[in-house]
């Protein structure tokens, strides 16, 4: 084997000497998955190069760190390394050895030709692998023949990797690079130049074209300045410019260059990059005027900004920084040298600070300190100055530990005087588009600008000395200025947009941004508004407003439309309280054709959509000036009564209901439609328009379960119900989050022996409030708010746990079922069963799966598959309930159960009703001739259990033998000699 590697080596190179002995590997030692991979210089990374499946290369390849997983044991010793087998249980931490489960794994350095450990070739078995001798010695060859190649490949990946990385840089930032050798007159570009110029990159670029696409205006210029660069004593240049392209547009680029001379003083070499820097252009020039504008007004501090790597202990600064603490950045290289800045008195501060950044104790920190006198340039200088450093966690590694910190230092040695504020704010204020707004300490108007004026239409002598709500539109409810007054006060700062009113009663939406000013002492000063207003912009969007605000396909106000409609409706009644001519009351119609996803799946959408069209035509009919309808979405329509009480909203419903009696005609197909209709009445039903419309919504969901086609009203009675059920939720979460859900086993008898052969695992639920919660209850919640899937799983990952604990103590024989949702199997993948039976080495026949009936025959969620699949792998199927379903043998035939479980409705009456012995009795002889064994459920009299017995049954469950209890009580009934006697029938 050995010589026929050799053989192989000197004949092919490259990717073919690879592949030709990956198929030689595969050959000799069968391996499941293989693949050859490349360490990197630090040796904490291994790369793939090729990865076989079963043989066969695969397009994917991997990258892995060196941690946890074996190859770290062959890079470190050099040697080969078998683990014959549990490879995956030694090795949990290996994310490929867990997944596919593999049981043995083989290691094969590969060395360089200076012996050194450059890569390994791993092989994976799904079976336990035993070396003889002789494979070993090929195994080793391998190593040795391989390194060669190995260091080529990963060569040229790495390179190949970084052309491509820097390709994908350069275009991302709109950056290319380009050489000019000036003595040949020739220039080089990279791909990204010839993006920017948008030239083909088949044209050969020169000096005359680079020329020409300079902006006619910037063309003097530029050149001028090249020209006198070059021949200067200048080592580099940066220069921005406009280029003109033949197609029209214009570019702004930024040329960064190096330049190189000779022996002589002469250019013979430039280099350099250009970057389009269009879209940041104007944006750069915006924030440009913007920010002198409020450096101007405000005098704002500039903070330096800083990141520390608690890994590499790398500190990356921005030059202020060392503007602000006045420190040569050359003496500073450690977090030492950062420490001995700090003042004395304040040093032990900033180390615990980062002590518990660094212990995973907080996230942000902030402290204030002093810099040493002795570490400033100006030793001089003996005025204290002070800094404040803020800072959070940016970056964790793999295993959550905080790893780098980022933040900003900012010199609060001198505080800037509200006086000094409004001087220098002066000479901009008429001269400025934005509207400017200055208060006192108490919010009180000081002065406002010329563009106040002209946009609210208030002069100055209006509004000085009075507070800015005399702008206010009312459309803002007083959680929301409340909130902006606690951003403002916490943060010094609002941004946001609102809604004002001008002086002559017109509302309009503005952008505005309030600044808090305070003096040394921290006291606010002043308060600073700058806002403009936007409805300009709002009115160019007019065109789009009627599909902002109304439906496509009925023309009916939208669901975003109509709760603002109900907002309104809302505050206008709140601010006519004291007006005892208007009804301070009005209601919310919330209304959902019955079966209308039917008729969209028995004639089409298009037939649908024509319904909802003529339902929304037979609503409007009954509409008035005081009546909104809407399409709330679906098959969901919503009416806004105004003044209108919940009697009156009534009787408007019933109305409703009688004019869809009559047939509707779509294409000559009559539907006969029904509806439900829940009502919801201001201030009954709520305080609030989001209560109202979700109240509404609930209400008629309650008419639904009812029965449809009514009226259904939120009342107290509803309302407590519904606050009860969501509580209930709520807790529901928080239980399963918290892993509070209890699994108890019922034991299944053995009708021969008496012993518990089995343990049906059942959930419980000890609520806090309410005690234990009935699973009917719970669980019915559970599949409503897609809580099932989690509940499942905890119930599984339990049940195992304690069959483990089962076997553990010698009761190898008792297998546990399991029951599973109908819902669960719709939103959860259950083939996470196979990896909680794997985990806790059980058999899995040991593991039974209990459906009902109706689950079993619901094709819609690909049940009979998966339960196919649960049965190849040996898992154990019951159907429960049975009898209770429209297709008994349908489902036994189709899903090929081991067991059936009688319904306890069959059993609790079997002593008095010869119907239900006839049917106990033909389940057992069915189950006979089909090989399956029959479980009665609800056993709880001697007399049912004598007849079960004469019939045959294999299997009782029931309240006769044992209720559900927890695993202690199921191990002492397992550890009775005899848990129970099964009386004999005459």
């Amino acid at each position: 084997m050995v010589t026929g590697l050799k053989a192989l080596k000197r004949n092919q190179y490259g990717k073919d000497f690879i592949c030709n002995t990956m198929q030689s590997v595969f050959d000799e030692l069968k391996p499941d998955h293989f693949y050859i991979a490349y360490f990197n210089k630090t040796c904490t990374k291994a790369t793939s190069l090729v990865y076989y499946v079963n043989g066969s290369k695969t397009a994917n390849n991997i990258s892995y760190m060196l941690d946890d997983v074996p190859c770290r044991k062959v890079l470190e010793s050099g040697a080969i390394y078998l683990l014959k087998s549990q490879a995956h249980i030694v090795y949990p931490k290996d994310k490929l050895m867990v997944e596919y489960g593999f049981e043995s794994y083989l290691g094969i350095p590969i060395f360089s030709q200076h012996d050194d450990v450059i890569g390994i070739l791993v092989c994976l078995f799904k079976q336990p692998m035993i070396l003889t001798s002789i494979q070993f010695n090929w195994c080793e060859s391998i190593g040795y023949q391989l390194g060669a190649e190995l260091q080529y490949l990963a060569l040229l990946a790495e390179k190949k990797l970084l052309l491509s990385e820097m390709e994908s840089s350069q275009r991302v930032a709109k950056l290319g690079n380009w050489q000019w050798d000036v003595q040949t007159n020739t220039f080089t570009w990279s791909q990204e130049v010839y993006r920017i110029y948008e030239v083909d990159k088949q044209l050969t670029p020169n000096l005359k074209l680079v020329q020409e696409y300079i902006h006619p205006e910037d063309r003097e210029r530029v050149i001028h300045f090249m020209d006198t660069i070059i021949v200067s004593s200048h080592s580099s240049y940066n220069i921005i410019y406009r280029l003109l392209l033949p197609n029209g547009k214009i570019k702004y680029v930024r040329n960064e260059s190096k330049i190189f001379k000779d022996d002589n003083g002469n250019t013979n070499l430039v280099r350099g990059i250009v970057q389009d820097i269009t879209e940041f252009y104007h944006l750069s020039s915006e924030l440009s005027i913007t920010s002198n504008k409020l450096h101007v007004t405000y005098n704002a501090i500039i903070e330096g900004v800083w990141e520390y790597d608690f890994s590499k202990n790398q500190t990356i600064t921005s030059p202020k920084i060392w503007d602000l603490l006045q420190v040569d950045s050359a003496k500073v290289n450690s977090f030492h040298d950062w420490i001995s800045i700090i003042h004395k008195d304040e040093r032990r501060a900033a180390i615990n600070a980062f002590k518990k950044i660094k212990n995973n104790n907080c996230q942000l920190f902030s402290f204030e300190f002093r810099t040493n006198p002795y570490s400033v340039n100006n030793d001089s200088n003996l005025t204290d100055r002070w800094f404040k450093c803020e800072g959070r966690v940016v970056e964790v590694d793999d295993f959550g530990e905080n790893e780098k910190i980022a933040g900003v230092l900012t010199d609060i040695t001198e505080s800037i005087s509200t006086v000094q504020q409004l001087n220098l704010a002066k000479t901009v204020f008429d001269n400025t588009s934005e509207c400017i707004v200055i208060t006192d300490h108490c919010n009180n108007i000081v002065t406002v600008n010329k563009s106040f004026e002209q946009v609210t239409g208030y002069k100055k002598d209006d509004v000085i000395g009075k507070n800015p709500s005399i702008l206010a539109s009312g459309m803002h409810d007083q959680r929301f200025y409340e909130n902006m007054w606690q951003s403002v006060e916490n943060t010094g700062q609002w941004k946001g947009q609102l809604y004002n009113r001008r002086k002559n009663g017109h509302i309009y939406p503005e952008e505005m941004t309030i600044n808090k000013i305070e003096d040394d002492n921290h006291e606010v000063v002043n308060y600073v508004g700058v806002f403009h207003d936007v409805s300009v912009r709002q009115q160019t969007e007019k065109k789009l407003r009627f599909y902002a605000n109304n439906d496509a396909l009925t023309t009916l106000m939208n669901r975003r439309c109509f709760s603002e409609m109900v907002e309104k409706e809302l505050t206008f009644v709140n601010e006519n309280k004291v007006d005892i001519s208007y009804c301070h009351e009005f209601s919310i119609l919330f209304i959902d054709l019955d079966d209308f996803k039917a008729i969209n799946d028995l004639y089409g959408h298009d037939v649908g959509d024509k319904l909802l069209k003529n339902i929304a035509e037979i609503l409007l009919k009954y509409c008035d000036d005081n009546t909104l309808v809407c399409r709330y979405g679906g098959d969901e329509f919503a009416i806004l009564l105004k003044g209108k009480s919940s009697f009156e909203a009534k009787k408007y419903a019933e109305k409703l209901i009688q004019a869809l009696r009559n047939p509707i005609y779509i294409d000559t197909i009559q539907l006969d439609i029904t509806i439900s209709i829940g009502i919801s009445t201001y201030p009954q039903s709520g305080l609030t328009h989001l209560d109202l419309l979700k109240n509404a919504d609930y209400a008629m969901y309650e008419q639904k379960r009812n029965g449809r086609n009514g009226i259904s009203i939120y009342d107290a009675k509803l309302q407590a119900e519904y606050l009860r059920r969501l509580r209930l939720k709520d807790r529901l979460i928080k239980a399963i989050s918290e892993n509070k859900i209890q699994v108890f086993y019922q034991p299944i008898i053995d009708i021969e022996t008496g012993k518990v052969s089995k343990f049906e695992a059942l959930t419980r639920w000890f609520d806090e409030e309410e005690g234990y919660i009935s699973p009917i209850i719970f669980i019915e919640m559970a599949e409503k708010y897609g809580l099932i899937g989690e509940l499942g799983r905890i119930v599984c990952e339990q049940a195992c746990h304690d069959l483990a604990y089962i076997r553990q103590q010698g009761f190898t024989d008792i297998s546990i079922s399991i029951n599973r949702s109908v819902r669960e199997f719709s939103i959860c993948d259950q083939k996470y069963i196979y990896d909680v039976i794997e985990r806790y080495n059980l058999p899995f026949d040991k593991i039974m799966v209990e459906i009902t009936e109706s689950a079993a025959l619901d094709e819609g969620n690909n049940i009979l598959e998966l339960l196919s699949e649960f049965s190849k792998k040996g898992i154990c199927i019951a159907i429960d309930d049975f009898g209770t379903g429209y297709s008994s043998m349908s489902a036994i035939i189709a899903n090929k159960p081991n067991v059936i479980k009688i319904d306890r409705s069959f059993i609790i009456d079997i002593e008095d009703s010869t119907e239900s012995q006839i049917l106990v009795s033909l389940v057992m002889d069915m189950s006979r001739k089909l090989k399956l064994d029959v479980v009665a459920e609800g056993v709880e009299s001697e007399a049912q259990v004598r007849i079960l017995s004469k019939m045959g049954c294999h299997f009782i469950q029931g309240f006769y033998f044992s209720p559900a209890v927890e695993i202690k009580q199921a191990m002492r009934l397992l550890e009775q000699s005899e848990f129970c006697s099964i009386p004999a029938f005459d």
